[in-house]
């Protein structure tokens, strides 16, 4: 007989006798009763070894392998009762006893006497069931509440429980568990495993937690043993209720970080139940990255800043380059985060959130960390969804471009103007942008952008000022609920003239004079004469780059926005 199924008799006796002293004297008894109880069995063992011996009368009653067999359920429900794993402790203890006992025997003469292996260290498996379920607000978790004179009564924990012996797997016991905790049949083809947690309860006794997932089940969860269980049901698995074993809570956690393996060490004087404050979860990383995660070194990043995260997106663009990812806080918070391509994006990103990006309040995320090693950056989420595509009736897309001008003019006014100089400092690429737009212009587009590009040389120079440097819709969130706008991504961000700002805009108004006058409106003014002319400099150079970029790495939009914007300014069409 395999102590588990010693344990498992013990404890089934030990919940009658519950029941018992319950109905006889109103509560059943305490972990201290137990243990006084087994004081008074130790001392009818010595009366009954003292009659075998013969230096006593027998006492009345069952004879001596009764009373060893009362001592050991009592050693075994004490060591449930206080969370002792009574076969590590065991095995541990021999080996001490091996190691102490065969050291201190000197060897014999040709030094050939055999001294035993000692025991190696070994550890009980457990198995806990995660049964998850879409609810209302998210996904949910089955907990039950451990009762009556259990480890951790009164806590919630995932229904769970021990291998039978070496003829059960680890699949096979958790399949059991669930029938007998819960009620539900589990095909094992539905069972998926998520995380392994080495756990070390407060007592110094340790095992191996392996935590499956199971999505798909027969039947109904209810209470089957409510002597050791009085209460079952679902819950978020973003909002984990309390109070919850510290071990269970820890699974979990590492369960919604997507981490498969984990450490769970708690130290002497820790509580048996969660505790934040002594969190002892302490997450392994693995060679693979989870799906959509950037960087281990990016990740920790991340969690030194804003706490652990529980689930990561990755929010890039479909762009070479682009790396960003959404990330969700463990407790709750959103945040993304970005790599950038280069150090002169991350250094202009970084410099517009340290210096004018706070005079536009809650409109523009909060810069939360950095690291100009990684070129990474940490930002708060803003609400809304990008304005890239979507599709709003008339009025609401007026609103909106009025709201685009007032921000703009916000981004415009959020430091003082300084003189500026000489031609757009983007000239002087033009003719390595001609040679890889080339083959993609139209007829007349070459001859077209160099006279532009000559009547720039002689335009009077704009006062520079902040501009965000990639101002379009795919930069811009709207949220409906609210009507706010919001913007994002800075990593273009320079002092300019401020018509730099609408050149990307201006394919979102062509043929749509309102959605252009409502943006002038809300900007609190109409773009002077001047402007005017550079605007059309900046949207010939903006497009002849669009066009050499998306060429060369594969990105026909860019292709098509840049020959858009040629044809329409050589037609002369203006908002």
């Amino acid at each position: 007989m395999e102590l588990s199924d010693i344990t498992q008799r013990a404890m089934h006796v030990h919940s009658l006798y519950d029941q018992l002293n319950l109905a006889r004297q109103g509560r059943p008894w305490s972990r201290h009763d137990f243990v006084l109880g087994f004081v008074g069995d130790v001392g009818d063992l010595a009366k009954l070894t003292q009659a075998a011996d013969g230096s006593r009368p027998a006492p009345p009653g069952p004879g001596l392998g009764h009373e060893l067999a009362d001592c050991l359920w009592s050693v075994v429900v004490i060591a449930e009762l206080y969370g002792v794993d009574l076969e590590t402790a065991f095995t541990t203890t021999m080996r001490q006893l091996e190691e102490s006992i065969t050291g201190s025997q000197p060897t014999g003469p040709l030094g050939d006497e055999k001294i035993p292996a000692p025991t190696r260290h070994q550890e009980p498996v457990d198995v806990h069931l995660i049964l998850r379920r879409d609810g209302a607000t998210g996904p949910e978790v089955l907990l039950s509440r451990r009762a009556g004179q259990v480890y951790a009564s009164g806590l919630l924990h995932l229904p769970s429980g021990h291998l039978d012996g070496p003829h059960e797997d680890a699949v096979q016991a958790l399949i059991r568990e669930a029938k007998e905790e819960t009620g539900v049949t589990i095909d094992p083809a539905d069972v998926r495993h998520a995380v392994t947690v080495h756990h070390r309860n407060p007592a110094g006794s340790a095992r191996i937690g392996l935590f499956f997932e199971v999505r798909h089940w027969h039947g109904k969860p209810r209470t089957m043993e409510p002597a050791v269980c009085d209460a079952m049901d679902f819950y978020p698995l973003a909002n984990l209720p309390s109070p919850m074993v510290a071990y269970c809570r820890a699974g979990l956690d590492a369960y919604r970080e997507s981490r498969p393996f984990a450490v769970h060490f708690q130290q002497p004087g820790d509580l048996i139940a969660f505790d934040p404050a002594a969190d002892r979860l302490h997450p392994v990383p693995s060679i693979d990255a989870a799906p959509g995660a950037p960087g281990q070194e990016v990740q920790e990043l991340t969690e030194q800043a804003v706490g652990r995260i529980s689930a990561w997106t990755d929010a890039s663009w479909l762009r070479e380059g682009s790396r960003v990812w959404h990330a969700r806080g463990a407790e709750g918070g959103e945040w993304f985060v970005k790599v950038h391509q280069s150090n002169r994006f991350h250094l202009r990103e970084v410099d517009a959130y340290r210096t004018w990006v706070p005079a536009l309040g809650s409109a523009a995320p909060r810069l939360v960390a950095t690291d100009p090693g990684l070129r990474a950056i940490v930002i708060t989420a803003v609400p809304g969804r990008s304005l890239h595509g979507a599709v709003h009736p008339p009025e609401e897309q007026r609103r909106i471009f009025h709201r685009i001008g007032e921000l703009a003019s916000t981004i415009h006014h959020s430091a003082p103007p300084r003189p500026g100089s000489g031609a757009p400092a983007a000239l002087g690429k033009v003719e390595r942008h001609l040679a890889g737009a080339r083959d993609h212009l139209a007829p007349g587009d070459e001859d077209y952008i160099r006279a532009m590009a000559k009547e720039a040389e002689h335009l009077p120079a704009l006062d520079l000022v902040p501009t965000h440097g990639d101002f379009q819709l795919r930069n811009l969130r709207w949220d409906e609920a609210t009507e706010n706008l919001y913007v994002i991504d800075f990593e273009r961000a320079e002092p300019g003239p401020a018509v730099g700002d609408f050149v990307r805009l201006s394919d979102a108004w062509t043929g749509r004079p309102d959605l252009y006058e409502a943006a002038m409106a809300g900007y609190g003014r109409q773009l002077s004469a001047n402007e005017e002319e550079h605007l059309a400099v900046h949207q010939v150079l903006d497009a002849v780059s669009g066009i050499q970029y998306g060429a060369a790495n594969g990105d026909p939009e860019l292709v098509e926005r840049g020959r858009r914007t040629l044809a329409r300014l050589r037609a002369g069409s203006r908002p």
